[in-house]
């Protein structure tokens, strides 16, 4: 079970880092959605079971932060969403507490719950890049080691996108 929970998060980590490379925010969401289905996968076989509904709200929330942008919803938009995914994870996390570890993964959900709901870019590749740190700490402490080279991996990844985004291009080409 822990060899299929590395090889699950290796494939979610490639599809994850195809996606922080890209310019629009749908763009990362939609390739991070994609990989969140794997990541679950990867914590359910770990026995991780904050780690997969962690992964599983991140996965629901991107999907209704897509919808909400698709439809240039106001930021107000992005409240319910947002207290949703985070009651939702408290509830679980008194369910499911086993140590103050678990407390790390409330600060990620936070993180990338307010985060993601803003439309600029720069914030986006923030947040993704504070949440790597946060899941490294974690998957380093569980024993996931896969997963935390992938976190370091994925943390490299954005930083280096977010370098190239923001002073290789002029402020007339950014795409934010």
């Amino acid at each position: 079970m822990y060899i299929t929970s590395q090889v699950l998060v290796f494939v979610g980590l490639i599809i994850d880092l195809i996606g922080r490379c890209l310019k629009h925010k749908n763009q990362i969401l939609f390739f991070n959605v994609t990989a969140s289905l794997f990541y679950v996968s990867s914590y359910l076989f770990l026995q991780s079971w904050l780690g997969a509904i962690a992964n599983g709200l991140n996965l629901i929330r991107n999907v209704w932060y897509m919808r909400l942008d698709e439809k240039e919803h106001k930021p107000v938009s992005y409240v319910l969403p947002a207290c949703l995914v985070i009651s939702i994870f408290v509830i679980s996390l008194i369910i499911f507490w086993q140590n103050a570890l678990d407390l790390v993964l409330l600060l990620s959900i936070l993180l990338v719950t307010i985060g993601f709901a803003f439309k600029n870019v720069l914030v986006v590749r923030l947040t993704i890049i504070a949440n790597s740190i946060v899941w490294a700490i974690y998957n380093f402490t569980i024993g996931g080691y896969v997963n935390f080279a992938c976190d370091i991996i994925g943390l490299i990844i954005t930083i280096i996108s977010l370098l190239y985004y923001r002073f290789k291009h002029t402020p007339e080409q950014r795409v934010e």
